[in-house]
């Protein structure tokens, strides 16, 4: 009975320190309106109710194991790489760029596989001359020189 007063006593006191800081209420509240609109919260329940085992233990052991561990491990390190990689502005304009016209160039590229032409070397040698095309050619040799001398430091052990 004790241990029920003290824990209602503890949930008034940290409700009413949330309820006095205005910018914090509605700070918590943002994010639960954020995490229920994006549909996470019935996919996180869902998740948790076909699952949790009613075994505690089986659960508790689930997350002891080491592979979960080092996964974990692996995707957060992964994650970071992707977040420092899109902080800056050039790379978070690019990867904008691209993704927002994906479908664009896609397209394109079904069209040239279903529809494919027959160049010559003096047709392709007038088409290196298309400013955009050059662009791309180049923009593609770039980064293949780029991802050959990253690959190369790759540790393979």
């Amino acid at each position: 009975m004790e241990s029920e007063k003290n824990e209602k006593d503890q949930v008034e006191i940290a409700l009413s320190e949330l309820i006095g800081d205005d910018q914090a209420l509605l700070g918590v509240l943002n994010l639960v309106k954020i995490f229920k609109d994006s549909g996470n919260i019935e996919v996180l329940e869902k998740i948790l109710t076909e699952n949790m085992p009613g075994n505690t233990k089986a659960y508790t052991s689930l997350l002891d194991k080491r592979e979960l561990h080092l996964g974990s491990i692996s995707m957060m390190n992964s994650l970071l790489a992707v977040m420092a990689s899109v902080s800056g502005k050039t790379s978070q304009s690019a990867l904008n760029l691209l993704l927002y016209n994906s479908e664009d160039v896609l397209l394109s590229m079904i069209e040239g596989a279903k529809q494919p032409e027959n160049f010559s070397i003096l047709r392709l040698m007038g088409m290196l001359k298309d400013p955009e095309i050059a662009a791309g050619l180049s923009a593609v040799l770039n980064a293949l020189k780029t991802l050959g001398s990253l690959l190369k430091k790759v540790d393979t052990e």
